[in-house]
């Protein structure tokens, strides 16, 4: 099985690489800072990513290319459509011509948040720029016959000895909470990669949600993380009235579709016990 990672140089796309360049033929992208073992390709360029595509001819494409941040992408909601939209359907598009499966990677952010443990049954509801580009790429990888959609909560973990959650990392700078209540069920990052293996091997298609077992307040979140590094006092509790982008209360996934096939995500506890002893090689 050959596989290509579209923006393999983030966090996840690092993780995704390692595991499947263990028993696949793998080749992975960045799109801005070079990287070692890595092509450079533009996703929002049509012909770029077609030209890729049929170079390589991989039986699966994972697309993690994305605009994360909302606030970048309320303030830039044009870019943020070319980031978070065209990227997705080039990609689709180049899929169809080479008969390769795509999966997807979304967010539980495609939800309003007013409720919590969405299903995939659930329609999704936009609250902001971010949302409503990601719901426009879930529609049009839904059109190809081979796809997965694989909507994830926070992703959280270690990498080269150093803390990171979505796209942030522990480490000199204040973390500023503006939303400190906010409840999140949030994914041990390791535990990922197994998890689209087992789907892939499977031939499994539509849409999965992917988060960890237990709910949780953004702030124990953050705290219990920030312990493993002594860094606490990194944690600020900051007004956000002000704020651009106020983010959904609580997007939290429901797992019982995924848990029905047998797969289980790792808890917070052991998810820190894992960092902790990751950090301190």
């Amino acid at each position: 099985m050959k596989i290509a990672v579209i923006g393999a140089s983030g966090f996840l796309g690092k993780k995704l690489m390692d595991y499947f360049s263990k028993e696949s033929l793998i080749v992975g992208t960045y799109s801005k800072n070079m990287m070692e073992n890595m092509e450079h390709l533009d996703a929002a360029d049509k012909n770029m990513v077609e030209d890729f595509l049929v170079k390589h001819k991989p039986d699966v494409v994972i697309d993690t290319a994305a605009l994360t941040s909302s606030v970048a992408c309320e303030k830039n909601p044009e870019i943020c459509e070319k980031m978070n939209y065209l990227t997705a359907k080039n990609i689709a598009e180049a899929c169809r011509k080479i008969n390769a499966k795509m999966i997807f990677i979304s967010s539980s952010y495609v939800f309003d948040g007013k409720k919590g443990d969405y299903s995939e049954e659930e329609k999704p509801s936009h609250t902001n720029e971010y949302a409503r580009t990601k719901i426009m790429a879930e529609k049009e990888v839904s059109k190809l016959n081979n796809h997965l959609i694989i909507r994830i909560e926070i992703i959280y973990g270690s990498i080269k000895g150093k803390i990171r959650f979505g796209n942030q990392i522990f480490g000199t700078e204040f973390v500023e909470v503006g939303y400190p209540e906010q409840t999140r069920n949030p994914l041990f990052v390791d535990d990922l990669p197994g998890i689209v293996d087992f789907l892939i091997r499977k031939n499994w298609k539509g849409i999965f949600h992917i988060g960890g077992p237990e709910k949780i307040k953004m702030i124990d979140f953050l705290r219990e993380l920030s312990k493993l590094e002594n860094s606490e006092d990194k944690i600020k509790v900051v007004d956000s009235s002000k704020w651009l982008v106020k983010p959904p209360k609580n997007p939290t996934l429901n797992i019982s579709k995924i848990n029905n096939l047998g797969i289980k995500t790792t808890s917070f506890e052991d998810a820190l016990k894992k960092i902790k002893a990751e950090i301190k090689l």
